[in-house]
């Protein structure tokens, strides 16, 4: 069985991540470690960087997501910054910025980068369509609160974690993808 070891402390992205894998022949293991974010505006830099840190520092493959969220009329804001953004700002402070702006459409950015000790990587983004809603509702991050999923009416604060566990399951194809790509990386070793 193939083996790569995935750097989260996020049970969503672990939860994900797991149930995928086990459809494929990877054993998927978890670690949690800090990794540096380095400023860089694209989610696949800051992707690669930690993921290479996070190869480097555990002496094993690993695979390391990163998120970025890019309000179009904002100009891409905060873009890889969401979880600093999360924490210094409220649903409220959002909606004040999108007051006078048209356009709600927001792209959700997840990169999935696989990275060796020895600096090999290959990386697999995904990009989802979602909009701002005109209203923060439910509990939850900032971004939670507005953001309205792909199919959805209200905010993804409003769904079940199950909901949203299996809208991110299917909608996530990058994780069958990096299944697939360490199955065959490691069966050509």
């Amino acid at each position: 069985m193939k083996k790569v070891t995935m750097v989260t402390g996020n049970t969503g992205k672990w939860q994900i991540a797991s149930n995928i894998f086990k459809k494929h022949n990877v054993d998927l293991r978890q670690a949690k470690i800090e990794t540096p974010e380095i400023q860089a505006y694209d989610v696949e830099e800051v992707s690669k960087y930690s993921a290479i840190y996070a190869a480097q520092k555990l002496e094993t493959n690993v695979i390391k997501s990163d998120v970025g969220y890019y309000i179009e009329d904002l100009h891409g804001f905060p873009g890889v910054f969401v979880k600093y953004i999360n924490n210094m700002l409220d649903s409220e402070d959002i909606l004040k910025m999108m007051k006078d702006k048209k356009n709600r459409t927001i792209y959700l950015k997840e990169c999935l980068t696989f990275a060796t000790p020895e600096g090999k990587i290959k990386q697999f983004l995904q990009v989802e369509k979602a909009t701002i809603y005109k209203e923060a509702m439910g509990n939850g991050t900032t971004f939670d609160k507005i953001v309205v999923l792909k199919g959805d009416k209200l905010p993804k604060s409003m769904n079940s974690e199950d909901k949203n566990l299996k809208h991110f399951e299917e909608q996530l194809k990058i994780y069958d993808e990096m299944a697939r790509f360490i199955e065959e990386e490691q069966e050509n070793e």
